[in-house]
């Protein structure tokens, strides 16, 4: 992404035509421009770290007015609403006090859409009170239960597939106080980055990251190894973490979940990783060629290396992609999430020190 030495651009393109938010290194949600890859520095709980590249598929956000819940957009029922809360992005009054008058107070939006399935979010932070707060997105045929403290945390229903939805919060106990920013109904199985609204929708492209032409000499072509460090999340979609190719679906090894499971691919041999828990986890594949068949190496976490034979090997990889899959013309299967670190070395790593890189 950026070069060691700052006499050079680095090596990456990133392609995203709009803006696009992240946390700085203060802890604040923050804007960055087009084109420029996010370093978010979100660990968890609030807590700022080390920064990692965040990759995200194209979103919109269907909620209006979506740092403002006074707004007429939205109906409250036994709860208050005052603009009046410093933002989850610093800035003083930029975003909504809750306070429920009676129990189960609402709060409410209605959505204009196709059927198809759909997730709220919002950022919330406990003022007063211990009551449930719940979130729907289905205009309360269900209701999810979320977790907040004292700091700003993303938190989401359950996606639904809704026509029309009607998305809000609710509030069990009277006298009860929290503050709300960056709400966001958006398609898909989980919830991304702030997308910010005022009268009508807002949208935010995708994260394309890659380099290709001379990158190639630093791609084994015969053999080599691939490492990354990336975050791992409750989404369940098929994604993709890290790929090398031709640029195409052809000739291609690549490292990418399928529903739970991971999987290291080298063409179409897949050699099952398994279910990962929720956090960042390190991995590393190896492969070389043997005659017209190649074979591929995986270790997990310093974990013993599993292996498998291609009846093929992958020719001309010209392109690395960080996030998305390996064709390039059809970008797709975003990662949603963040990556820590990756690396390329041209020769294959013996599984001893597989095991090492990935402790």
């Amino acid at each position: 992404l950026y070069s060691q030495i700052p006499t050079a651009n680095g090596d990456f393109t990133v392609t995203r035509n709009t803006e696009a938010r992240r946390f700085d290194s203060a802890g604040l949600i923050a804007s960055v421009a087009s084109g420029i890859p996010r370093l978010d520095y979100y660990t968890s709980g609030g807590v700022t770290g080390c920064p990692a590249l965040l990759v995200e598929a194209a979103a919109t956000n269907l909620a209006l007015h979506s740092r403002d819940l006074t707004n007429a957009v939205w109906s409250g029922t036994n709860v208050t609403t005052a603009k009046n809360a410093v933002g989850a992005d610093g800035v003083a009054s930029g975003a909504t006090t809750l306070t429920a008058t009676a129990a189960s107070g609402t709060v409410l939006q209605a959505l204009s859409h196709a059927s198809q399935s759909r997730v709220f979010s919002a950022y919330v932070r406990r003022v007063t009170g211990t009551g449930a707060i719940q979130m729907t997105t289905n205009g309360g045929t269900n209701w999810t239960t979320v977790t907040i403290s004292s700091l700003y945390t993303q938190v989401a229903c359950d996606a639904q597939t809704v026509a029309s939805g009607t998305i809000g919060f609710r509030m069990a106990v009277s006298g009860d106080v929290i503050e709300v920013d960056f709400t966001q109904g958006e398609v898909g199985p989980v919830a991304t980055s702030p997308i910010p609204t005022t009268a009508g929708t807002g949208s935010r492209s995708a994260d394309v990251i890659l380099v290709s032409g001379a990158v190639s000499g630093s791609i084994g072509q015969t053999q080599g190894t691939i490492y990354c460090e990336f975050e791992v999340t409750n989404n369940t979609a098929n994604r993709r973490v890290i790929a090398i190719s031709n640029g195409g679906a052809t000739n291609r090894i690549v490292l990418f979940t399928n529903l739970s499971n991971y999987f290291a691919r080298i063409m179409s041999t897949d050699v099952t990783i398994g279910a990962l828990s929720v956090g960042y986890h390190k991995v590393a594949i190896g492969y070389q060629q043997s005659g017209v068949s190649g074979s591929i190496f995986v270790s997990v976490d310093g974990g013993a290396v599993v292996s498998d034979t291609a009846n093929s090997f992958p020719s001309s990889l010209t392109h690395c992609i960080l996030g998305s899959n390996e064709n390039v013309g059809s970008p797709q299967f975003f990662l949603n999430a963040r990556i820590r670190a990756a690396a390329l070395y041209t020769t294959r790593l013996t599984n001893a020190e597989l095991q090492a890189i990935t402790a």
